[in-house]
């Protein structure tokens, strides 16, 4: 009988297998990007256009806001606290500071802005009614974000170049060191959306942690004076070398590391795969909870 079994089995093994394997295709994430590519364009315009939806200002909220922030970073913290980033190379400049923070600022909204959104539980109609690949709108939701996050980057240069004085060629390497960010945030962000189906509290979680990892993500510090025994715990977040690298290309003029940069690259594209196969294999329920 056991080994009647086992040989019935063996079939929906070998079945099983190919599903996991067809999941973990290091190609499926292209492949669902090309075949919808206009119905991304559509979900991606429309999130643009309902984010100012009403105002009087529209767009222009998505510069006034960080443009904002960023006077009132560079009153507190370069001119009331006069605070210096070690090792900048930037001098007695007020301004250093807080471009460097804005910097770090500006990476991490875009990963915050990506998880912070219940995608599926919002949007029932696609999951009940409609034939839909799901997948989609994660990733246009991190796509939303990083639109609107291009507007910090360029108060960002325009600052570095008026403030800090400061350009360089190595700024043309910028979306080399965003690339592994948007993976991270895709991934993130689609195995969070297939689990607040099932776990209607865990949008309530991820802000908590949310706001753990912006202080655990070298944004208003250096990871140069954090004790060496703990400093491994900022280094375990992979937020923490892309806001580095980012600083290289943008303020400091430097190449980024290339041992670095092939870390965040792996790293990121694995977080995205385990996302992608995570929701591929829960969507097909979701139907049933919603």
């Amino acid at each position: 009988n056991s080994l009647q079994r086992k040989v019935l089995s063996t079939p929906q093994r070998i079945t099983e297998m190919f599903v996991l394997l067809k999941l973990f295709n290091p190609l499926l994430g292209i492949r669902i990007l090309t075949q919808h590519r206009d119905l991304l364009m559509q979900i991606l315009k429309r999130n643009i256009a309902s984010r100012y939806r009403g105002s009087v200002l529209g767009l222009v909220w998505s510069f006034a806001h960080p443009l904002m922030m960023l006077a009132v970073y560079t009153f507190v913290f370069g001119i009331v606290f006069k605070s210096r980033w070690g090792g900048a190379g930037f001098g007695d400049n007020n301004a250093a500071f807080p471009m460097i923070m804005f910097c770090g600022m500006a990476v991490f909204n875009v990963f915050a802005e990506s998880v912070n959104d219940g995608l599926i539980v919002g949007n029932p109609s696609y999951v009940k009614k409609v034939i839909f690949p799901l997948e989609i709108l994660p990733i246009g939701n991190v796509l939303t974000s990083l639109v609107f996050g291009l507007a910090w980057f360029v108060l960002l240069l325009i600052g570095t170049v008026l403030l800090l004085h400061q350009i360089s060629w190595t700024m043309l390497l910028f979306p080399f060191t965003l690339f592994p960010l948007l993976l991270i945030s895709c991934g993130v962000s689609l195995f969070i959306a297939s689990l607040g189906v099932y776990l209607r509290d865990i949008q309530q979680l991820i802000s908590i942690l949310t706001q753990m990892l912006f202080f655990m993500t070298p944004i208003f510090y250096p990871i140069s004076i954090v004790p060496e025994k703990l400093r491994w715990i900022l280094e375990f977040n992979p937020l923490s070398p892309i806001v580095e690298e980012t600083r290289k290309v943008l303020l400091y003029g430097q190449l980024p590391d290339p041992g670095v940069c092939l870390t965040s690259y792996v790293l990121s594209f694995v977080v995205f795969q385990l996302g992608l196969a995570w929701f591929m294999k829960t969507k097909k329920g979701f139907a049933d909870v919603l």
